[in-house]
């Protein structure tokens, strides 16, 4: 089942994240511009989104210009970029 998470209609099933987590997976669906990504996203089970959250840590959280080509070259702007890198030190790449 499909929750939303942070009150929206995103259709991630979050339900195993932490709130900092669902507030990442929810900014991170929103912002993304890849639709089958997008669907990818929708169709994982709770336990499958933890688990590929935890798989993109260490690239989110790790080399930020290999990070930043990456977006650059999925089409983000650098206001996009910089938001979407900021979000992810905030919420999934500093400690509690």
């Amino acid at each position: 089942m499909a929750v939303s998470c942070g009150g929206s209609d995103t259709p991630v099933d979050t339900s195993r994240l932490t709130d900092r987590e669902k507030e990442w997976v929810e900014f991170s669906y929103t912002h993304e511009k890849n639709n089958e990504i997008k669907r990818t996203w929708e169709q994982l089970n709770a336990e499958d989104v933890k688990s590929y959250l935890a798989d993109q840590r260490p690239r989110l959280c790790g080399d930020t210009a290999t990070l930043m080509d990456g977006l650059k070259e999925a089409g983000y702007t650098a206001d996009e970029m910089q938001e979407y890198k900021d979000k992810s030190e905030e919420l999934i790449c500093s400690p509690l």
